[in-house]
């Protein structure tokens, strides 16, 4: 399985560096690895610098502006053995997709469709009966079983919090 951990979204200067949106917490890792896949592909590294909440990467044979050019837009994944190991609490987005969503009540919501992130909290869709969408906030208790591939969280919490779409 391979996560997905970036996307670049321009060619840097006229060397072959490209812009990576980043798609982890802690952009600094990214220094920790010498290949990743792009847009399917596999690539090496030949060097990387984390500046601005953005990381930049030179790939072994994108030697030009021109090269870089023809990246932009594409997805930067690794494979799930070279992801760290989450802590007691922690949790990776493609884990949680696909799991069924219930309240602290015994209410069953529907099933974790999308995680969007817009800057200031995760955004997660729940599709069941209606589509439904949340900001990840620590209130409301999240917790993940992953054997059962179900998420649990605080049903007054989430009162306050969801929105429904019509």
């Amino acid at each position: 399985m391979s996560f997905i951990i970036g996307e670049i979204v321009k060619a840097q200067g006229v060397r072959g560096e490209v812009k990576i949106r980043p798609y982890t917490d802690d952009p600094a890792r990214y220094g920790q690895l010498r290949t990743v896949s792009v847009g399917g592909c596999p690539m090496k590294i030949r060097g990387v610098n984390v500046r601005g909440g953005f990381v930049y990467i030179a790939f072994e044979g994108v030697n030009t502006r021109n090269d870089a050019e023809v990246l932009v837009g594409r997805t930067v994944e690794i494979d799930r053995s070279q992801a760290k190991t989450p802590e007691p609490g922690e949790f990776f987005v493609a884990d949680l997709l696909g799991c069924g969503v219930y309240l602290s009540d015994g209410s069953y919501i529907g099933v974790l469709s999308d995680i969007e992130n817009y800057g200031s909290a995760d955004i997660f869709t729940v599709k069941g009966g209606r589509t439904v969408r949340f900001p990840h906030l620590a209130r409301l208790g999240l917790s993940y079983d992953e054997k059962a591939r179900s998420v649990t969280l605080d049903a007054a919490a989430f009162a306050e919090v969801c929105c429904y779409e019509d």
